[in-house]
This record gives structure tokens, sequence and C-alpha cells, in this order.
């Protein structure tokens, strides 16, 4: 196979109604590959020799022995004729010949996912393109397939009709086809394609023929000699002269000085490959300048020339003027009108300031009204205190000077508590959006992470899973998870002894279970955790825990996790499996402390932006990273990005992510693979 990674079969052979045997076609000199039987009833209607695109090939093991049967391009041994055959059913467990009990094999049933025909064309390897077109003029081309959808008769040049495969099996020109002048076209793309040894190219995506043009493909001696014979016959003729008494000589020098039209083909390409010689195409002007007749067409021509230029030009000052006039009718309209709102503008600007004269008088008249009630009730409620101070200061003269001290206990009533130590209740504060994005701003400053990164992994926190790699990578998850949930944020770490979600709950000083509890009693705050070292211990067992939990609602969705991957030391390989959960973030190594930047909590934005959602997938959509699925999901997170942030920049690190998925799923050599894969130490 070509470097595609396509599956190309073809079909060699029907065994009976419902079972075919396919070969697989490898490019180059390979040859047929490998050999199988399906059931596919598409396969099995195309016929013997049809090609067909797969995916997804399956085998299901029969318990029967393998059939012998002669198979294309395969040499069995000679059979006695006096043998007889069995005939059963591909589902029956039983051999298709008796021959076949002398042979140990399974056959197996291949299934296949997806399977759509192609088609294929001939270029030749082996002869020249002369050769080619003799051949088919002779109705003798041998091409190795049924259906050819186009023949290479030149370097480039394709042959997509005007050919019929005949009774013999080998194709030739239709009836209808002038082999002086045939219809080529050309391959305007790069299709994806495949090269056989028999000089088939097997297209594996649709190319795109350009418009047909006219030539003569036949060989340069052929067409030198048919305009060699009709000049020497055209010598003669002008030679004779014959009288003008003698009808019969009139006749034949009529004949003989008439050019035909295959004549004409002929003086036409013997004309253009003349031209291909330097020589011929220097020494012509020279020819051509001595010739008065040349001289006066070209003289004619180019009057003819600068009256056409003349009135072309007159054309387009004419267009041009009205366009012009057009475009000034439109500006003095918009002009006019400009001036009419301009009046209007007046208008309203000479009542506006009427009505705000009168709106501040009347509040100025309520705000004195306002202070004079209150400097009223102020006066008043001067003399009732010191009325009050009067009557308090006679009290205490009436009072005797000695008075017996007496302890006074109050009782507490039965069922309430102490509360002379218990905290005060602390309402945290919600950041705006001023306050987020003057955190994402320090964060990005401090860690060497761009603002669209740090955005990026705060949207998939309730999502997926981020986790930032590098040397300083925990202490970063850390600050993001102080920075966006407080200095009490919960941060947990792994090590080989905490394999399930379980364990890391149970951990006392992380703080899990608190921030678990939290983000259940207030689901519309975001609750950030941070899992350092995730390689340090088989961590296969608690991520695909947690995503599941909080995917099923077990674990609350304004959960947002960020976690950290070491470079260094003896760590544990991740598996494929749970790769695909995580989003990758490669770390700087100059990053910086960061400054306390904790500013009230966060929203929990959960779900998708309705205002946003067509912008996201216009913005994603502009990437090949993304399939139509993953283009949905990752539109729905992108749609939640806050105000004042890029959507383009934040895309770019969305399909950075797909890329690194597709990689895993294709099995290829993909980015941080030596940070995930065989770290064993």
């Amino acid at each position: 196979m070509s470097g595609s990674g396509k599956t190309v079969f073809q079909v060699v052979k029907i065994l009976n109604h419902s079972v075919a045997l396919v070969a697989e076609v490898r490019g180059g000199d390979s040859g047929i590959g490998r050999i199988r039987e399906t059931k596919e009833p598409r396969m099995v209607l195309g016929g013997v020799g049809s090609l067909w695109l797969v995916t997804g090939e399956k085998d299901e093991p029969k318990l029967v022995l393998e059939d012998l049967e002669e198979l294309p391009d395969v040499s069995l041994p000679m059979v006695s004729a006096l043998s007889s055959t069995i005939r059963a059913s591909s589902e029956f467990e039983l051999p298709a010949t008796v021959e076949a009990f002398n042979h140990a094999g399974q056959r197996k049933t291949t299934i296949f996912v997806t399977v759509t025909r192609i088609l294929a064309a001939y270029s030749a390897r082996d002869i020249t393109f002369n050769e080619v077109v003799l051949r088919l003029r002779e109705g003798k081309l041998d091409i190795p397939s049924r259906e050819i959808i186009a023949i290479e008769v030149a370097p480039g040049e394709w042959l997509t009709n005007q050919f019929v495969r005949l009774p013999s099996g080998c194709y030739g020109l239709s009836p209808s086809a002038n082999p002086r002048s045939l219809f080529v076209k050309t391959i305007e793309n790069k299709p994806d394609s495949m090269r056989l040894s028999s000089g088939l190219l097997v297209f594996l995506s649709a190319p795109r023929w350009s418009l047909a043009t006219e030539k003569d493909v036949r060989p340069e001696q052929e067409v030198l000699e048919s305009a060699e014979r009709w000049l020497g016959r055209s010598k003669l003729a002008a030679d004779r002269r014959p009288g003008d008494g003698d009808l019969i000589d009139l006749l034949r020098h009529h004949i003989e000085t008439t050019v035909n039209e295959d004549e004409k083909a002929d003086i036409s390409a013997a004309s253009r490959l003349l031209a291909k010689r330097q020589s011929i195409v220097d020494i012509m002007p020279q020819i051509l300048a001595k010739d008065p007749a040349f001289q006066k067409r070209v003289q004619e021509f180019e009057l003819q020339e600068q009256e056409r230029l003349k009135e072309e030009l007159r054309s387009k000052v004419k267009a041009e003027i009205e366009a012009q006039k057009a475009r000034l009718d439109e500006t003095r309209s918009k002009i006019a009108e400009a001036e009419t709102r301009l009046a209007l503008a007046g208008q309203r600007e000479l009542l506006l300031r009427n009505d705000a004269e009168k709106h501040d008088e009347a509040i100025k008249a309520r705000i004195a009204e306002a202070a004079s009630q209150l400097h009223g009730n102020a006066l008043v409620q001067g003399d009732h205190l010191r009325r009050e101070l009067d009557e308090l200061r006679d009290l205490v003269l009436q009072m005797p000077s000695t008075v017996p001290s007496v302890a006074i206990t109050s009782p507490t009533p039965e069922g309430s508590e102490d509360r002379s130590y218990a905290p005060a209740e602390v309402v945290v504060p919600r950041a705006d959006d001023d306050a987020r994005k003057s955190i994402i701003v320090g964060l990005a400053s401090a860690t060497g992470l761009t603002q669209a990164e740090i955005t990026a992994i705060v949207l998939k926190a309730t999502d997926e899973i981020p986790v930032l790699i590098g040397e300083r990578a925990a202490g970063i998850a850390a600050d993001i998870v102080a920075a966006i949930g407080g200095e009490e944020s919960a941060i947990a770490f792994c090590d080989p002894s905490r394999i399930s979600w379980h364990d890391l709950m149970h951990d006392e000083t992380s703080g899990l279970a608190a921030a678990v509890a939290k983000a259940k009693v207030n689901p519309d705050v975001l609750v950030p955790i941070a899992i350092c070292g995730i390689t340090n211990g088989p961590c296969e067992y608690w991520i695909p825990q947690f995503i599941e939990s909080r995917r099923a609602g077990r674990l609350p969705r304004n959960l947002a996790i960020i976690t950290s991957a070491g470079i260094d030391g003896s760590r544990v390989s991740v598996p494929d499996s749970v790769l695909r959960f995580l989003m990758p973030v490669e770390v700087p190594d100059n990053t910086k402390p960061v400054r306390r930047l904790f500013a009230g909590s966060w929203p929990a934005e959960l779900d998708a932006n309705r205002a946003n959602l067509a912008d996201a997938i216009d913005v994603l959509s502009q990437s090949e990273a993304f399939d139509n699925s993953a283009l949905q999901r990752a539109a729905k997170t992108l749609s939640r990005v806050p105000s004042g942030a890029s959507m383009a920049d934040v895309g770019k690190s969305f399909a950075r992510q797909s890329k690194w998925l597709t990689s895993i799923a294709a099995g290829g050599q993909f980015e941080f693979k030596n940070h995930f894969k065989n770290i064993e130490g």
C-alpha cells in the first residue's frame, strides 16, 4: 500500500451466491497480499475484478478446512479428474472438496465496517505512449481490469472517453472516435492513489478532471509522412497546369489541389511539430518580412486592432463616467439626508436641554426640601436627647451614696448554645468580570503561559482533566487553584499507595472531601481542586472513576480539577485509554511565584452560551483538527469563554488538544509521549 494507510481489496473469485474471495491489493511491485473470504453483499454483486476501499476489518473464524481450489496467480498441483466435488454453504462445518481433507488449515470470514467501491485508470509502465495509442487504434490494448475510467495517452494527459472494451477483452477506440483528434483531460488536483505493477492506477480519492481539449495523439513520424505526401501531390498537380479545354485534366487538377479536412489536420499537426524546432522559429520572421501579402495583412491587422482598442477604451471611459455620475448622485442624496438628520438632531438637542434644565430645577427643589426636613428632624432628636440627659442627671442625683453589690447571673435558656467563641459567618464575595480578567493576566505573567492557555485550562477543568507538564508544574497547578478558589482550596499529591479516588478522598491533609461537600452545597460556584504528580502512581484507577462519576452526577459538575505531571524521577506509564481524558499543557521553566490573586468565588458557568455558540463553531471549523462530533463538543466549551478573551486564541489550544487525541487514536508518535509512556525509571 501507499503511505495513505488505507486498505484496498479486489474480488478474485465468487465462491457462491453469498460468499466472495477477496485479495488485498498492494502498491508497487508487491502484488497481491492477504486473501480473505467475505459475505459482504456489495462485494459479491460487484463481481470479479471490482476494487473496494474498506475499513474496520474483523475476522470471524469458522471451524472448516481451507478450500484449496485454484486461485488467481496461484499454481496448485493437478488433481484427479475422478475426484468428486463437495459443494455446500460456507456456513457448514465441512470442507469444500474431498482433497481438502489432506491439508490442515482454517478459513476465516472477514467482516468490514465500511466498503466503498473505487475505480482505476491505466498508465502503461512497460510500453511507450506511442505504443499505447497504436494498440488502441488496433483494438489490442490489454488492460487487466473490466472497469477503467481513463487511459494515459501522453505524459499527464488522459483519455476519459472515446474508448471501449471489445469482446476479445482488449480495449480499443470507439467507432465514433477520430484517431487524428482525440479529447484528452488532465488531473487538476493531487488525488490519493496507488500504482500497481500491472499499470493500473487505483484512485483512493476522487480526481478532479480539467475541461477536455482536442489533441492529435498520432506518432510524430506518421504526422510528418502524411503532410509530406500531400505536399508532394500538390507539387505534382501544380507542375501539370492542364489546358483550359481538357475537362478531365481540370477535374484531376482540382482534386489534387483541394485540401480535405484530414489533410488540413495533417498540416496543422505538422506545423505544431515544426514549431517546436527553434531553428525554424528563428528564421520564419525573416521569411515573412519579405512577403508583401503578409506585410499587407499585418498592416490591416494593426489598423483593426487600433480601432478595436480605441472602441474598447471609449466604452470603458463611458462606463466609468456613468459610474462616477451614479456615485455623485448617491453622494448628493446622502448629503441631503445627513443635513436633514443634523437639523432634527439640533431640534432634539434643544428640547433635551430644556427638559434637562427643568429636571435640574425640580431636583434642586427636592434636595432643598429633603435637607430642610432632615435638619428639622435632627433638631427634634437633639432636643429629645437633651431632655432625656437632663432626666438621667436628676435620677443620678437622687440615688443613695452607697449601693450594695449584688452578683447577678443571667440564666442561659435551655436548648441554646454559648456562641461567644463561635466564628462569625463570613460571606465570600463573588469575583466580577474585571477581577477574573485581572487574575488571568496575573497568572499568565507569573507562570509564563499565555492568557488563552490559562482560559482554556479553566474551561476544560469542568469537562476533562488539564494536566500541566514540567519541573514546576505542581506549584503552578496549586497557584491557579488558589487564585480561583482561595488559599483553603483542596490540593492532593499522588503516590503509589493512592490507587482509587476513594484513597484520595480520605487524605485528611488534602481537603478533597471538604471541597466535594462545598461544591454540592454551592452548585453555582466553581470549586477548584489540584491533584499533583498524577504519574507518581497508577492514575488509570481513579481518573476514569472521577470522569464518569462527575458525568453521571455522583460528583458535582462544578468541581474543577487541574492536575500536574513531573518530568523526572521514577514514574508510572499512563495507558492510551486514560490519555484521551487529558489536556496536556507544557509549563516553561522561567516561572515566578504567584502573589495573592484571590478576589472572590468564580461563578460555575457549565452550560453552553447560545449567543456565542455560532461564533465558536465558526472559529473551530477553520481548523482541520476536528471531526463533526468533536467540533460540537469543543464549540459548546468554547462558547463559555469569558468576555474580553480572544475566542480564536483559546480555540488554538482546543485544536492542539484535538490533534493530540487524534494521534492517540491512530497509535502514532504523539506530542508529550516521553512524559506519559514507558517512563518507569
